[in-house]
């Protein structure tokens, strides 16, 4: 068994496991705020412009993965990443100042509902989510990798070439859509701090967002140290790492909006 064990985890089973914990978070990201708005049925604490870089982002990221010949998780992260976008996008177009969500504003000096518990229930909830991702990600990566790894050699060879092969048009749709994805969270943190509330806005969206862009680098990172394939993949890596500074700044934004609350009542 001990043996067993040795052989699967070596490197490229490292990075499977990565992978697939990275499809399992990027799975269940955004339905956290698909909730939270159809719940609230207001979409105006979301950045519409921080939904269309990041759609833009990932299109540009969907071209340049298959053009680029990258992992195949990475393909598939890609193609999901754009279905989700869209679907955020029409549901904000949908509820955007939706006149039922101004009929059930408060009104003038009533009481808003208490929000520690509900921080804290949100956080103990993503842990258990995040727990059930990481499994969830190990069982597809057992499943699918022990059908792909059936492949001959010539093929697994094959490709293993095309990935360390340096193409100049899906680098600069890399790079395209790695500063998209930087700039993509600028216009929500903004928003958060005009409002002075993360009110309506999903902590466990962004904490997802968080896991799945660490899994994902660490999944590209035990492939491979080679320069050459880091070099391929390092926008990629820049758009997935570089935006995790922006997701703990939303963070820190919604512990200190809820302080501020906390001594104003």
């Amino acid at each position: 068994m001990f043996r067993w064990l040795g052989e699967f985890l070596h490197n490229d089973s490292y990075s499977a496991i990565a992978g697939y914990i990275s499809i399992a978070c990027w799975f269940v990201v955004l339905l956290p705020q698909l909730w939270a708005i159809y719940k609230t049925k207001s979409s105006d604490s979301v950045s519409i412009t921080f939904v269309c870089l990041w759609l833009a982002g990932d299109l540009l990221n969907l071209a340049g993965s298959v053009l680029q010949h990258l992992l195949f998780t990475m393909i598939i992260l890609a193609v999901y990443y754009c279905i989700s976008d869209l679907v955020l996008f029409c549901q904000l177009l949908y509820y955007r100042n939706n006149s039922y969500a101004a009929e059930r504003t408060p009104l003038l000096g009533e009481a808003p509902p208490p929000r520690r518990t509900s921080y804290l229930s949100t956080i103990l909830k993503v842990l258990c989510l995040t727990v059930i991702a990481c499994a969830f990600g190990a069982l597809l990566c057992y499943f699918i990798e022990n059908k792909i790894q059936h492949e001959s050699d010539h093929s697994t060879h094959e490709k293993r070439d095309k990935a360390l092969e340096f193409l100049w048009l899906p680098q600069v749709l890399g790079w395209g859509s790695a500063f998209l994805y930087l700039g993509s969270r600028i216009p929500q943190i903004f928003l958060n701090f005009c409002n002075k509330s993360c009110e309506g806005l999903s902590l466990a969206m962004f904490g997802f967002s968080v896991l799945g862009n660490v899994a994902y680098v660490l999944s590209v990172l035990f492939h491979s140290t080679d320069p050459t394939y880091l070099l391929i993949n390092l926008s990629w890596l820049v758009g997935s790492g570089g935006t995790l500074t922006f997701d703990f700044i939303i963070f820190f934004q919604f512990y200190i909006y809820s302080k501020e609350w906390a001594a104003e009542i």
